[in-house]
């Protein structure tokens, strides 16, 4: 069942089945603010941690950090802001966060229950769409990004869910992650970036995987290195008996990005946040003009398209 309807002037787009419930604002980059299971009341997304607890659209090249910074956006075609030259010498400037979360989405309601989000890229001809869907207790997000220009499309795609966590709820990973590689630490003390690093002992003390109380201070991104076996990754609630598992295929997304916000950002605020996202990405890296340098972002070939898969699946013990 789909379901729309506005409030404070913003169209919300609601899905819902027996088992789970999901809204979007196409206004606000097709921003998902909520992931619920239904059986506990959980909303497994992250609520606006603004003060006025709302949303606002952005315009194109804002900071990411002085909105809503809740909820599930796209990152793409980077993640830190960078500029970067085409093959025929063309400067591009990428905004933080990338291009899609700041934009005005269109979207279509399909017969079959499914509800398809578009939008076009700015600075290069491109589409970005999402199908979704739910199936029992699985939402599942089917992307397909096609490139309309007669030269290749160099990008990193991230999901950006940011979660609600409290304190000794769990992060489980695939055994194939036991180290992963520092990127962006608020305590230098703790790693430089590209310094490998024990899963979860980042520190060599603190079990990571183990939401603490806000008052530890720390924030970390770290990245997997590049995954060959089925990609999972989930949050474990035990106050409720309830999880949430990301699975992705790892042919198309081979790496995992984990933001770790333990009440180590923002920088230069005083309210912090307690949150963290599990990133499937196809880059061990958040900027674009260094994923190029070294080789390692994706790559669509002229008026040829790229698709991929995630699904979010929430189980009650």
């Amino acid at each position: 069942m789909i379901n729309t309807y506005e409030e404070k002037g913003l169209r919300f787009i609601e899905m819902e089945n027996d088992l789970l419930k999901v809204i979007f604002l196409p206004q606000i980059g097709g921003k998902m603010i909520k992931l619920i299971n239904k059986k506990t009341g959980t909303n497994f997304l992250l609520e606006p941690q603004n003060d006025t607890k709302s949303y606002k659209p952005a315009f194109h090249g804002a900071f990411f950090e002085n909105y809503d910074t809740s909820g599930f956006d796209e990152c793409f075609p980077t993640i830190e802001a960078c500029k970067i030259k085409t093959k025929s010498g063309y400067e591009i400037s990428l905004p933080d966060h990338g291009q899609l979360w700041s934009k005005k989405w269109s979207y279509e309601i399909s017969n079959d229950g499914t509800f398809i989000r578009t939008t076009k890229g700015i600075n290069w001809d491109y589409s970005f769409s999402k199908q979704v869907k739910l199936e029992e207790n699985k939402f599942i997000i089917d992307y397909t990004v096609e490139n309309f220009e007669e030269e290749p499309f160099p990008y990193i795609w991230a999901a950006h869910p940011l979660l609600h966590v409290e304190p000794d709820d769990i992060i489980y990973l695939t055994d194939e992650i036991q180290n992963v590689l520092a990127y962006w630490i608020n305590d230098e003390t703790i790693a430089n970036q590209g310094e490998e690093l024990e899963w979860p002992y980042l520190n060599g003390s603190d079990d990571f995987s183990i939401i603490p109380k806000l008052d530890f201070g720390k924030a970390l991104k770290v990245f997997s290195k590049k995954l060959n076996d089925p990609g999972w990754c989930a949050l474990h609630k035990p106050k409720n008996r309830e999880s949430m598992l990301i699975s992705f295929d790892t042919e198309k997304i081979p790496f995992l990005g984990i933001w770790l916000c333990y009440g180590g950002w923002p920088v230069n605020s005083k309210k912090k946040h307690l949150t963290i996202a599990l990133e499937p990405t196809n880059a061990c890296c958040d900027s674009l003009e260094k994923a190029m340098k070294q080789n390692a972002c994706g790559i669509i070939q002229p008026n040829a398209k790229e698709k991929w898969r995630i699904e979010f699946t929430i189980v009650n013990e």
